[in-house]
């Protein structure tokens, strides 16, 4: 029952949220290989791809599927509540989305072209490395996704929202200096593997970027219990349909 409901709503969205995620790594898979014909070191460009543009496409996916439902209305009406069914969606974004940067970097390790935060003189087994290096994307897909559930349920406009979390993208990569100096917004320095250039690092500076990746964690499932709340608001989510 569970998993025929879910190819339901897979099917629903459409296609799109199966391309996205697959086109932005194949997108960058190609430009990374003219890269490397041009003697152009591609590492940080593939790491950047996982870790700021993926987490970005899947936030503005969660944030377009949730604030827009044309039978909210008969939805909010049956057994099955639209909070369960937007519960569902956004999950099967981000369990989609997290097994085409798990595949994407597989192959880049495998490449060796792997541009993760590693620690100088670290005896640790490659694969436990590898695993830890996944936080660089991992954080900031949870966080990007559960900022674009309460985006969408506050704003009620998917383009609202979208615009929303594309500006708070750029503003941390225009920003990236000043950001890193105010202790209170380092909870929510999104990529700091690529913006920092944080590969072969010291002692001290390995263990921040842990702290921050389990900050952004953190924040993340926090964006999205506050996105679960806003769920239950069935007067909420009727505006939204209005207003759409």
């Amino acid at each position: 029952m569970l998993i025929d409901r879910l190819r339901y709503e897979w099917q629903l969205m459409g296609k799109k949220v199966v391309l996205v995620p697959l086109l932005i790594m194949l997108g960058f898979g190609l430009f990374a290989l003219l890269l490397h014909y041009m003697h152009v070191d591609s590492d940080r460009f593939l790491s950047g791809g996982l870790e700021m543009i993926l987490p970005l496409a899947a936030g503005a996916m969660v944030a377009a599927v949730v604030s827009y439902d044309p039978a909210v209305e008969l939805q909010l009406t049956m057994p099955t509540h639209y909070r369960r069914t937007a519960i569902q969606r956004m999950l099967l974004i981000l369990l989609w989305s997290s097994c085409v940067a798990l595949l994407a970097s597989s192959i880049i390790s495998a490449l060796r072209l792997g541009y993760t935060t590693e620690l100088i003189g670290s005896t640790l087994p490659s694969f436990l490395q590898f695993l830890i290096g996944q936080l660089s994307w991992c954080a900031a897909l949870l966080w990007c996704i559960g900022f674009g559930l309460c985006l969408a349920l506050f704003a009620h406009s998917a383009t609202a929202s979208v615009a929303i979390l594309s500006g708070i993208w750029m503003l941390e990569i225009f920003f990236k200096d000043l950001v890193i100096t105010i202790s209170w917004l380092k909870p929510v320095i999104l990529f700091p593997t690529t913006l920092y250039g944080l590969t072969l690092v010291s002692h001290n500076v390995y263990f921040d970027w842990l702290i921050n990746r389990y900050e952004v964690l953190g924040t993340g499932l926090l964006l999205l219990l506050l996105g679960y709340y806003l769920l239950r608001s069935t007067e909420g989510l009727l505006k939204g349909a209005s207003e759409e």
